[in-house]
């Protein structure tokens, strides 16, 4: 009888999207072609952050706007990883890599974007680096 009570709550959480994050060998892949750029060179030298891009439902996004939150997403694409980049050292930003299931807290404050030096994606199945910007060099 008891397993039958909780029969819901299973059938919820397999509906629920399992918060997914890019692995050590993907960011691996990211970080050489990004070490082959001029306006990146020495990785240490940059707080990095990827996330796997998030898919979101209309009417998520729309409650969450209302709500003053950030959208939780409906999945993920997990061939394409988000990245961001800002200066180590600078403001409080420290260095090394982090991957993540989401947008990190404050990541889309405009205030903390101005900090995002270099940013983009990667497309892994074509391994492509595909960046929007990079630091005054682009």
């Amino acid at each position: 009888m008891r397993a039958i009570a909780l029969l819901p709550l299973f059938l919820l959480a397999a509906c629920t999207p399992r918060e997914v994050k890019p692995t050590e060998a993907e960011m691996d892949r990211v970080e050489a072609a990004l070490a082959k750029l001029p306006c990146i060179g020495d990785l240490s030298r940059w707080e990095r952050q990827y996330l796997y891009h998030p898919d979101f439902f209309a009417e998520e996004v729309a409650t969450a706007s209302k709500e003053g939150r950030a959208p939780r997403p409906s999945g993920y694409d997990r061939n394409v990883i988000e990245v961001h980049l800002r200066e180590a050292g600078f403001e409080e930003f420290g260095s090394g890599r982090k991957s993540y299931s989401n947008y990190p807290p404050g990541s889309l404050d405009s205030d903390d974007r101005k900090y995002l030096i270099a940013y983009g994606s990667y497309d892994l199945k074509g391994d492509k680096l595909h960046l929007a910007a990079c630091g005054p060099n682009m």
